[in-house]
């Protein structure tokens, strides 16, 4: 492997996930955010050097909503700034391919989007195949059902399996002071909401909320003396597969089985099983899953031994859209640098981060975070 530069997470700050933030535009969300992860790293607006947010104007259902939070951002002094129509973990990737080509030093990546505001359902439907697919009105939770009925037919899981990860993940959730749904429920109670669209109940869902999430990224040099615990990145690689679902197996995951590959090798990490925490961008059990079969983790809810999966609760405690997959990473961040409280896995040293976007887990971002430095 070829030898790259060491960049680490060094700080993070969010807004508690809620269905709905009435009382704030996202400007007014984010400025907090921004200088509460800047205070918990000890900086100041002018340590910045790049900036990259991520967010999207259908989402927040505002044209350039982008644009409105550069002030709270800090638009001066002025810096390089970026923007990616995505969730903000691929920011954070961009982030750090600026900081492979040695063009920035310390970066904040913003994530934001007011949901509320706008109409996810019929926005994400314009993720699908125009001609076919959106053209009869498929929306993520009917295209959901779908990998969900054909990964149920492959292996024979049935309805009882899908509820105990489902009650699974709302445990660790109870712990998360910051997720939307913070109560346990048990598999029978959530075997006993209603179908949404068969196989998926309402208990299997992830809520789809908002928040405003602010992280900090610092190239090694810098990055030790910010953060006494910094979470150095040891790989990460992204992969994406065919737009329309009927030209691929939606009970298998292509692209995260390539990028975990990939992003294994850069880290020297044999595989998932090696880490001590993995967060997965699953937004339902039966994602899950798919994604546990693809990384060769076990895939009932009860099996011992290997990393804890979703010790923040994952997706399905809350869904806030273009930071769901930035919060994977920071939940590796905060489990290895010991700020991740009640929910924290003891000795944690590698966290393994999945998050995922478009339909049926169409692409796929894998990291791979650790408490010392990869390259010497």
């Amino acid at each position: 492997m070829t030898k790259l530069r060491n960049v680490a997470v060094v700080g993070f700050a969010q807004a508690p996930i809620v269905a709905a933030d009435e009382h704030h535009t996202s400007p007014e969300m984010l400025y907090p955010v921004v200088r509460a992860a800047l205070e918990s790293a000890g900086l100041e607006r002018k340590d910045v050097d790049y900036q990259c947010a991520g967010s999207s104007d259908y989402v927040d259902g505002r044209a350039f909503s982008f644009s409105q939070v550069l002030e709270v951002m800090g638009s001066w002094p002025p810096v390089q700034d970026s923007h990616v129509e995505m969730d903000a973990i691929w920011a954070a990737h961009l982030v750090w391919v600026k900081m492979q080509a040695e063009e920035s030093e310390v970066a904040i990546v913003c994530g934001f989007g007011k949901t509320s505001e706008g109409s996810p359902a019929h926005v994400l439907n314009l993720q699908l195949e125009p001609f076919y697919a959106a053209a009869i009105g498929l929306d993520p939770t009917s295209t959901a059902a779908l990998q969900a009925s054909a990964y149920m037919a492959r292996t024979g899981v049935d309805d009882r399996a899908l509820a105990e990860i489902a009650a699974r993940n709302r445990q660790a959730g109870a712990r998360n002071p910051d997720t939307q749904l913070r109560s346990s429920a048990t598999a029978e109670e959530l075997a006993a909401t209603p179908w949404v669209v068969k196989p998926l109940r309402e208990g299997y869902l992830a809520p789809i909320g908002e928040t405003a999430t602010c992280m900090i990224l610092a190239a090694e040099g810098r990055a030790e003396k910010i953060c006494d615990r910094p979470a150095w990145i040891q790989g990460v690689d992204h992969r994406i597969e065919f737009q329309a679902i009927g030209a691929r197996d939606l009970t298998r995951s292509a692209s995260t089985a390539l990028a975990a590959k990939h992003a294994f090798a850069m880290a020297g990490l044999p595989d998932a099983r090696s880490a001590d925490v993995v967060e997965l961008g699953s937004a339902n059990p039966a994602e899950e899953l798919v994604l546990r079969e693809t990384l060769g983790l076990p895939t009932t809810a009860s099996a011992a031994g290997g990393p804890v999966v979703n010790p923040s609760g994952g997706v399905l405690c809350g869904n806030p859209l273009m930071n769901t997959g930035l919060l994977r990473l920071a939940e590796g961040f905060r489990q290895l640098s010991g700020r991740a409280g009640e929910r924290g896995v003891p000795g944690a040293k590698r966290a393994v981060v999945h998050a995922s976007a478009g339909h049926c887990l169409q692409q796929n971002i894998v990291w791979v975070l650790g408490t010392e430095r990869r390259w010497t």
